[in-house]
């Protein structure tokens, strides 16, 4: 029973960790599609409990992208991708350090 929930908590991580990561590669290889996109599909001030669910739900999917994107912006092209290429190498590489530092105490505490 533990182990299905270990393998089920690393398995939420990872996933989580990947659509972050994935939304930096989407960000630098159609930026601005993907601005338009993630500008449509959240509200800048939300009034109902709806609009900040949907906000919390594109943040959780793409937030890293769009906050990077936010940060490189006032750059030019060339230099933004540049940032952007930095970006999502140290993103990946601190995503798979994050994953260890969480999963590898689960596995020697429960199993």
């Amino acid at each position: 029973m533990i182990e299905e929930v270990i393998f089920s908590l690393k398995l939420i991580i990872g996933c989580f960790l990947g659509f972050q990561w994935s939304s930096i590669l989407i960000f630098l290889v159609i930026e601005w599609a993907m601005v338009d996109f993630y500008e449509m599909g959240t509200h800048r001030e939300p009034e109902n409990i709806i609009d900040k669910l949907m906000n919390f739900i594109m943040i959780m999917f793409l937030g890293s992208g769009y906050h990077l994107y936010n940060r490189f912006k006032k750059f030019n092209w060339i230099t933004r991708k540049l940032c952007m290429l930095i970006g999502l190498i140290l993103h990946g590489i601190l995503s798979i350090l994050i994953y260890y530092i969480i999963t590898i105490p689960l596995e020697l505490i429960f199993l």
